[in-house]
């Protein structure tokens, strides 16, 4: 342990010697500043998102009204509701994954799957995991990146505790790219729920 301060004592003084001075105007810190605070903002999905009047037919396939009510976050991150989820299990089911469009269901499951590497996927686990794709992006566009909207849950079937999550994820390598990075995010979700308890 004495060794690493050490290192540390040596290193970080040469670390911070080492990097360019950045300059920044007031003007752009306080900028920046806004921008972190307008992404970071938890609003209420229902008030919030654009999908509730631009995509309403994606609602109400898969969450409930009650879920929906309890949503918050944003357009960047997400938006969540949970009830008090957590599970420490090596083991996870895919209980169920629906795809409202058709197209990328069997796409999702593959990739959810190779995400899940650090679990072994077993239909009788404690932790579950559901989801339901509710929109998909072929293609670039003006306004979008190729990609996936899901709504997704994570629940511990001994607590009947709950994680629910409604988010995309758009990568402009394509749809592919697209779909292994939300279900990456959707296992980061897992890990930190793991992790934290």
């Amino acid at each position: 342990m004495r060794i690493t301060n050490l290192f540390a004592l040596i290193l970080c003084p040469i670390a911070l010697f080492a990097q360019e001075e950045v300059k920044m105007s007031e003007a752009d810190f306080i900028a920046g500043v806004n921008e972190l605070a307008r992404l970071g903002a938890k609003k209420p999905f229902l008030r919030d998102s654009p999908d509730v009047h631009l995509e309403p037919k994606s609602l109400g396939h898969f969450f409930t009204d009650r879920i929906y009510q309890r949503l918050e976050g944003n357009g960047y991150f997400g938006y969540r509701f949970d009830e008090g989820f957590n599970c420490d299990a090596a083991e996870v089911s895919i209980e169920e994954i629906r795809d409202l469009t058709g197209t990328v269901g069997a796409a999702y499951r593959l990739a959810l799957e190779q995400a899940l590497v650090n679990y072994k996927v077993n239909p009788n686990a404690v932790c579950q995991i559901g989801l339901c794709v509710v929109g998909v992006e072929a293609k670039e566009t003006d306004r979008t990146l190729p990609g996936v909207m899901v709504e997704a849950y994570l629940r511990n079937a001994s607590t009947k505790k709950s994680f629910f999550i409604r988010f995309g994820a758009g990568n402009p390598n394509g749809l592919a790219a697209a779909i292994r990075l939300s279900t990456s995010m959707l296992v980061a979700e897992l890990e930190g729920r793991r992790e934290r308890h």
